[in-house]
């Protein structure tokens, strides 16, 4: 006896085709999907990835920041959590890509 239904088929991905005008703002820019309603449902765009690049690379220069002043401070020796090796270890981690990545 076999009481398992099966479920319906996915529905078919919709594609959305940019004329030459509308590709060439995306370029530029950024495209937003909007409901019905007007309520933003996703964006993307190559816009959007600058400034979210922009944003984390701000954030790292402050953590740097606080970093340096932090190992200013250090004047004995100094017990850390687990979980503070972790944190700086990670930070270290990201300003050594940060730093592989500038050009030279």
């Amino acid at each position: 006896m076999d009481n398992v239904t099966s479920l319906p088929p996915p529905p078919r991905p919709c594609t959305i085709k940019l004329d030459s005008t509308q590709y060439a703002f995306y370029q530029q820019s950024h495209i937003q999907i909007l409901s019905p309603e007007g309520v933003c449902l996703a964006k993307f765009g190559d816009e959007l990835t600058r400034e979210a690049e922009e944003t984390a690379l701000h954030q790292l220069r402050e953590q740097i920041c606080l970093l340096e002043v932090l190992f200013d401070q250090i004047t004995d020796d100094v017990r850390l959590p687990p979980e503070a090796f972790t944190g700086l270890a990670d930070m270290l981690g990201k300003v050594n890509e940060f730093l592989h990545k500038q050009p030279e």
